[in-house]
């Protein structure tokens, strides 16, 4: 955990230019004029915007942890055991469901639909908007690829639900993942 908080300072100096972000100003403000006014984003780029940070500091987060000898899924598994007492309300494959897609639709364009839910089973499909962001910057963002990223994110959800006596399991499809909650 010591380790998060460096990143995510470094997250933010990083990303001041998201890839094929677009400038609301044409030409360099004259600092000197009264005119100069500050770009101004509608609420879903700023939406967007938050959502990008956290996949990259994750994706920095993530190559921090293989750098020490970690695959993914460890990477995953070990991100899971320092925040599974966060998850201690969710103790149903709904409550968990629920709290997951919350975390998700910080990312505007976050899609799901739950196909099954009764008290001990969850099934779901969503979508992988996140994604764009690996295709903005050529298949990797800070040398981590889309499936390490997944990878990674399937292995801290199955982490979660095991220590709230469930499991997670989770399939990738071409621009949707896949997702089984049952309570043991």
């Amino acid at each position: 955990m010591r380790i998060l908080l460096p990143i995510m300072i470094l997250v933010v100096g990083m990303a001041c230019n998201q890839p094929n972000e677009s400038s609301s100003q044409a030409s360099p403000p004259d600092i000197a004029s009264e005119e100069y006014q500050l770009p101004v984003f509608s609420e879903r780029e700023l939406w967007e915007r938050s959502s990008y940070l956290f996949t990259v500091s994750f994706a920095l987060y993530l190559g921090e942890t293989m750098n020490r000898g970690l695959s993914p899924s460890e990477s995953g598994q070990q991100t899971a055991e320092m925040l599974a007492a966060g998850w201690s309300g969710a103790d149903t494959p709904i409550a968990l469901f629920n709290g997951m897609y919350r975390n998700w639709s910080l990312n505007p364009d976050n899609t799901c639909q739950v196909l099954e839910a009764t008290e001990v089973t969850v099934r779901a499909v969503c979508n992988r908007p996140y994604l764009t962001y690996f295709e903005q910057s050529g298949g990797e963002i800070y040398g981590m690829s889309a499936m390490e990223y997944e990878e990674s994110n399937a292995s801290f959800n199955a982490g979660i639900a095991a220590s709230l006596g469930m499991s997670w399991t989770q399939e990738i499809g071409d621009r949707n993942f896949t997702v089984m909650i049952s309570k043991n």
